[in-house]
Order: C-alpha cells, then sequence, then structure tokens
C-alpha cells in the first residue's frame, strides 16, 4: 500500500507540473514579451510570425526557367540549366557578370531572409586541396551582393548615348555603363556587399579576402571605390573591411545570409563558411535602419555580380533561398502587420529562431513609423540607422 500511495503521489506531481506549465505558457506570452530581453530564458511560445517561402526571389535548378521568368543576367554570365550560374571565368581579363531580380513576381520585400549559395576559385577544378589553404591563388576582383531600389541599368538595352543620358536621368544618376562595384554601377542606390579577392590599395593592411559592406542613397553623392578597396568610397560605411576566411578563396560553398525586418529597422549579415549552417555575424543594426526600395513600386531587387581585374577568377552562384516574415495563416483575421503587436511578434521570432534579442517600446515603433510614412528618414540625423565612424578592423 505504501509503494502505491508514492506511485500516486508522483503521478500527482507531474500533473499539477504540466497543467501548471500550460496555465502558465497562455497567461505569461501573449501579452509580454519583455522577457526576451534575457538572453538564457526559456520561451514559453513561438512567434505568430513564420517564414514562408517565396519562389520568385529565388532560384533554383534547374535555372533557365527561373532566369526567364524573373531575373535578369548582364555581362558574360554563363548558365548551365542543371549546374551552376558563372558570373565570371578564370582566364577572362576585365570580364564581368550580374544577376538580378526583374521585378516580376512578389519582389515587396519588407520582412525577409535571403540565403545566397555560392564559390570562388581560380583553380582548373571547383575547390583546391587542403594542402593550399595556406596560401590562396592569385585572384582578382571580387564580388558583390546587393539589395537596390533600382533595376533599369540591367533591363534596359541603352545603345544610343541619348538613351543612356535619359536613364541617368531618371534614375537619379545611375551610370550604367560603370560595373565597379563588383559587376555593378559604382553609385548604384541600396545595400552593398562587396566581397573583395584582391588588394588593389597598398594602404589596405588586411590581405584578401576581405568584405565591405556600404549603403548608397543618392548615386549623385554616393558612390563605391573600387581602386581603394571601398576606402575611399562616398557612401555609408556600415562595416569593414572585414578579414574572411581563406577557404571563400579556394572554391569551398560559401553562404551569405541577409535578415532585413523594416517593420522594426532591424537588419543581420551573416556567413556560413562550411555551407552547413554554422553562422558567423558579420553586422547588425537592431532598430532605425531603413534599406531603399523603388518609390513607384515599393519593390526592392536582389542582384549578385562579379568582377575580373588583371587577375581573374570563377564566381559560381548555386542558388538563392528568400523567404519572407508574415503572420501565419490563422493569425490573420486577428491582427494586422502594420500594428505594434505584429512588431512585438517580429522581435519574438528573432529570439527564437535567431537567438537575437532585440525590443522596440510602442513609442520607437510609433516614431519609426512615422518617419517611414512622412518620408523623415535622411542622413542628416543619423537615420537609416548611421551614425558615420571610422572602419573597424575585424577578423573572422
Amino acid at each position: 500500500m505504501i509503494g502505491w500511495g508514492k506511485k500516486a503521489q508522483a503521478i500527482f506531481i507531474v500533473l499539477t507540473f504540466i497543467v501548471l506549465q500550460v496555465v502558465y505558457k497562455n497567461w505569461l506570452v501573449d501579452d509580454d514579451i519583455s522577457l526576451i530581453d534575457e538572453p538564457g530564458l526559456s520561451l514559453m511560445r513561438r512567434s505568430k510570425v513564420e517564414k514562408q517561402y517565396n519562389a520568385d526571389a529565388s532560384l533554383f535548378r534547374p535555372f533557365l526557367d527561373r532566369i526567364n521568368d524573373y531575373w535578369i543576367t548582364k555581362g558574360e554570365t554563363e548558365i548551365k540549366n542543371h549546374g551552376s550560374i558563372k558570373l565570371s571565368s578564370r582566364g577572362r581579363v576585365g570580364q564581368y557578370g550580374i544577376l538580378m531580380s526583374n521585378g516580376k513576381g512578389d519582389n515587396t520585400l519588407d520582412d525577409f531572409e535571403m540565403v545566397i549559395k555560392f564559390a570562388i576559385y581560380n583553380n582548373v577544378g571547383e575547390r583546391s586541396s587542403s594542402s593550399s589553404l595556406s596560401a590562396p591563388p592569385l585572384m582578382g576582383d571580387g564580388m558583390a551582393v546587393v539589395i537596390t531600389p533600382e533595376n533599369g541599368f540591367a533591363k534596359q538595352k541603352m545603345m544610343s548615348s541619348y538613351a543612356k543620358k535619359q536613364y541617368e536621368h531618371s534614375s537619379g544618376g545611375v551610370l550604367e555603363n560603370n560595373h565597379d562595384l563588383m559587376g555593378f554601377p559604382k553609385n548604384l542606390a541600396g545595400l552593398a556587399i562587396v566581397l573583395d579577392t584582391y588588394r588593389n590599395d597598398k594602404r589596405t593592411r588586411i590581405k584578401a579576402p576581405l568584405l565591405h559592406m556600404q549603403l548608397n542613397l543618392d548615386p549623385q553623392k554616393h558612390s563605391y571605390s573600387l581602386e581603394t578597396d571601398g576606402r575611399m568610397s562616398t557612401g555609408h560605411s556600415l562595416c569593414g573591411p572585414l578579414k574572411l576566411k581563406k577557404s571563400v578563396m579556394l572554391g569551398y560553398e560559401t553562404s551569405l545570409r541577409v535578415i532585413y525586418l523594416e517593420t522594426i529597422g532591424f537588419l543581420k549579415v551573416d556567413i556560413d563558411y562550411g555551407g552547413k549552417g554554422n553562422w558567423v555575424e558579420l553586422f547588425q543594426r537592431d532598430s532605425g535602419f531603413f534599406l531603399p526600395k523603388n518609390k513607384k513600386t515599393g519593390q526592392r531587387f536582389i542582384g549578385i555580380g562579379a568582377l575580373n581585374g588583371q587577375l581573374t577568377q570563377t564566381v559560381e552562384v548555386k542558388g538563392i533561398e528568400t523567404h519572407e516574415f508574415h503572420l501565419k495563416a490563422n493569425q490573420e483575421g486577428q491582427q494586422t502587420e502594420e500594428n505594434f503587436d505584429y512588431a512585438k511578434e517580429l522581435q519574438l521570432l528573432l529570439a527564437t529562431e535567431f537567438q537575437e534579442h532585440v525590443r522596440m517600446s510602442e513609442s520607437e515603433f510609433d516614431k519609426w513609423r512615422s518617419e517611414k510614412a512622412s518620408e523623415k528618414i535622411t542622413t542628416d540625423n543619423g537615420s537609416h540607422g548611421l551614425n558615420p565612424s571610422p572602419n573597424k578592423k575585424r577578423f573572422l
């Protein structure tokens, strides 16, 4: 009888614990998200926001159908339908190639995650042997990933000087025939993540591969400086130069990830050297960061480019995966994606899915939304999340 009493007592304790957990879950998290400020805290539920795959802004095998429908290629890009997309090839001096979303389908990217898989090498085979890890071969110049409000320079065939001048005027001054931003016009508006495989400037103390990030807002004022490895760029420097691992230049699959949440002004950029989901942070801004989007359509266009100089390289794109963040289907009737409740759910998503503990108060959210609506986001007062400061070297 004593044994049965102990068992009943144990069962009662377990059941009581389960009931309390359920009650506590429903009572605590729905109305109070402040607990996500503590990194070590175990959260009680998942966010009502989920990742939804955007096939229109993604690229996968077979490539040709996807490119014909949703992408633009320019330069000397080579496409193997069931293989990869070569933006540049070893031995091709001065070659450039770009791949850019054409604006068809869903390119209204407000809260999203984008992952680009690629490989860079200069040997005959795709991957160098491990014995060469100590000394990557000489190559150049590099590749860039852009998120931009402008893709007209890639869409239009401007043969006459008049057409080029008309485009420059309508685009705010974008130099259609310039390729200094690793295949893109050096003054292209938007975010540019530049992966440099050759030091053009002797004052660049970090050896390749190195990474520089900048934000161009005004094509007439902001541009990337290829000759100085970004040092003399007039755009807003976000980070760099950052020293990357040598494997980036040895043909090993590498991934870049961009997470941008316009709703709260959050931007995060990571790199994965092995293609296995081991992300290393390159840059993060928790709030107040605005990526320019097309004023007419509200779209943001994804682009990947590569440029060869006197030294050459092969840059292959393996694929692009884009997901958007939206309320789960069964939540759409309960709240919209334009209020503070949705912003709180995004913060919870960052904590549960990406281990990033970010908090924006309701007053901060209202101020951010007001700035965006009235187009008061400028660089004069440090908006866009920008506070100009000297570059700091980092090794990753």
